[in-house]
């Protein structure tokens, strides 16, 4: 029988849980190696009070490579006393499979390990399979409204992350919008109103919107929301919508935003939801409900977020994901203000040019 007395901790500086014989931190789709770092601190700390205990740091489908990961452990066991280093043992799960299976793990520990990793992923929303043409047009026009100047298909499959076929079937359909060059780049004549019409009225399923509402009766603002987002350091959450709008086009004419908008940039079929509950513990997932949303999480599927960051480090939305958050919430004057704004801004930087 397996001697499992497991102690559940909720405190942001302690450990995910322990058992009589080991201490865990379990940690999904983690994109920075301090992360790591904290992570082992708290770890070594419990095993320097309990001599008798192992410790496991779990990565679940990390976005930092392996070898970084291993080289961050050697580094940080280097430095400790053996028999603390030797209780310490990372395990890295890639695609719902154990990538390493410690050697001398006990039977007792073996069992946790399976049956969290199947409480992690049961616990995960799963987005939907990416539609990679949307993401196709949403950098074609982004190349566009910035005054990049024509590009390659290769460039574009690059970008997104897709297949040649998808690139030129995308813009096959977007007809005499497309201007073609004989060195076989491509770019935008004009806006193609049509094929963004006909995006904003999917956006939702395409880009796998999820919405949060305030639980409180006491909702935060945006803003000290986005104050509690900063500290995590989160280089995958960018911030769109009005806000982000404002960023672009400080003149927009919207005094305060009714939501926050958060663009997350997720290849993988399960994202990091985590950071919500340290927004606001009172946020949770409205489903189909038709609440009216406190944030809502626009997921970006193609390889380069395409994100921008300002002198602070603070992460922004391109304008074609603000554009397409301020249709999404029904702002439809201030999103025609913002298109107007970009289209002309557009036109300035060619004639500088």
């Amino acid at each position: 029988m397996i001697k499992d007395r497991k102690v559940r901790v909720r405190d942001a500086n302690a450990l995910d849980f322990e058992t009589d014989t080991s201490f865990w931190e379990i940690k999904s789709g983690l994109t920075a190696i301090r992360a790591v770092r904290d992570t082992l601190v708290r770890l070594v700390k419990g095993l320097v009070h309990r001599q008798d205990k192992s410790a496991y740091l779990v990565l679940v489908d990390p976005k930092v490579t392996q070898s970084s990961l291993e080289e961050e452990l050697g580094d940080f066991k280097a430095a400790m006393r053996p028999e603390i280093a030797k209780r310490l043992t990372l395990v890295i799960v890639r695609n719902g499979d154990i990538e390493h299976v410690p050697a001398d793990i006990s039977p007792s520990d073996l069992a946790i390990l399976n049956r969290e990793l199947d409480l992690t992923t049961a616990s995960q929303v799963p987005l939907p399979r990416p539609d990679k043409r949307s993401e196709v047009l949403r950098v074609v026009l982004h190349q566009w409204l910035i005054g990049q100047g024509p590009m390659t298909s290769d460039w574009v499959a690059q970008t997104v992350g897709c297949t040649y076929r998808t690139v030129a079937s995308t813009i096959e359909k977007l007809g005499p919008v497309i201007e073609r060059r004989e060195d076989r780049r491509f770019q935008l004549r004009y806006f193609p109103r049509e094929a963004w019409a006909r995006f904003i009225a999917v956006s939702p399923s395409a880009r796998a919107t999820m919405n949060f509402v305030d639980r409180s009766n006491q909702p935060r603002s945006p803003e000290s929301l986005i104050r509690r987002l900063l500290p995590l350091s989160r280089a995958d959450i960018a911030v769109g919508g009005v806000i982000g709008a404002k960023h672009h086009y400080q003149d927009l004419n919207m005094v305060s935003a009714p939501r926050l908008d958060l663009c997350i940039h997720a290849i993988g079929k399960y994202p990091d939801l985590e950071f919500m509950e340290q927004l606001d513990p009172a946020l949770t997932h409205s489903g189909a409900s038709g609440a009216r949303p406190q944030v809502a999480l626009h997921f970006v599927r193609r390889k380069e977020s395409l994100f921008e960051r300002d002198e602070m480090g603070n992460a922004w939305a391109d304008p074609v994901e603000c554009l397409a958050d301020l249709f999404e919430a029904g702002l439809d004057p201030q999103a025609s203000e913002f298109l107007t704004f970009l289209t002309e801004r557009r036109e300035r930087l060619n004639a500088e040019y």
